[in-house]
């Protein structure tokens, strides 16, 4: 009577060493999808507040619940009219002090050239120092203005759907205060979520292919 042929599968081991990979393989991408580390919520936040950096009356609002948006997209923009005609304003001052800062460098200049007397080339000196703190300043206040004027545009973060809107037009707002709710468009969760059911599926085949060529 012929001996039993025993059947044994070569390379098994190598079975359960890719069941014990997807194992943990299921374990990482379970916790970063369901259970994500305030680092991930950093990075990949479920949901993004927005809100204006200054203080305002709200002038247009673009945007309404359930919108789709994309980066940079302008949601709302408070009233400026004021700001603008500061800014306005500011942008002509600056334009004459530079005009007088140029006249002020070229006299000088002439004077050096020529070989006017010490005393008026250190008079000329100190004219353009004067208008050299004058043009400084003028610039930082242009500078100031601008800022501020770009704080009155909120722009979107991120791609995104609007989940909730917390303004109305002609509604007062306070700096920080968050008016629009964004539900990125971050496929993070969803591709862990994904590969923990394909990491669960491929555990359980190997484990299988294990045991049954044992």
């Amino acid at each position: 009577m012929p001996g039993k042929r025993k059947y044994n599968a070569r390379g098994t081991k190598d079975f359960i060493v890719l069941a014990g990979i997807f194992f943990f393989l299921c374990l990482w991408a379970i916790k970063d999808a369901w259970y994500p580390s305030p680092k991930v919520l950093k990075k990949h936040p479920l949901a993004v507040a927005v809100s204006f950096e200054t203080d305002g009356i709200v002038g247009t609002l673009n945007v309404k619940k359930g919108d789709p948006v994309v980066e940079e997209q302008i949601l709302a923009e408070l009233r400026r009219v004021r700001m603008q005609e500061q800014s306005a304003a500011v942008k002509k001052a600056y334009s004459e002090v530079k005009t007088a800062h140029a006249r002020a460098d070229e006299s000088l200049q002439t004077a050096v050239t020529s070989n006017a007397g010490s005393e008026r080339i250190a008079e000329l000196k100190q004219t353009r120092i004067e208008t050299q703190r004058t043009l400084d300043s003028a610039l930082e206040q242009v500078n100031l203005l601008r800022k501020k004027l770009d704080q009155t545009t909120l722009r979107s973060p991120s791609n995104g759907n609007v989940t909730d809107v917390y303004i109305l037009p002609h509604s007062p707002i306070t700096a920080g205060e968050t008016v629009i709710m964004i539900d990125p468009k971050d496929h993070f969760y969803l591709f862990n979520k994904s590969l923990a059911i394909f990491s669960f599926i491929a555990f359980w085949v190997f484990l299988g292919i294990h045991v049954l060529a044992q």
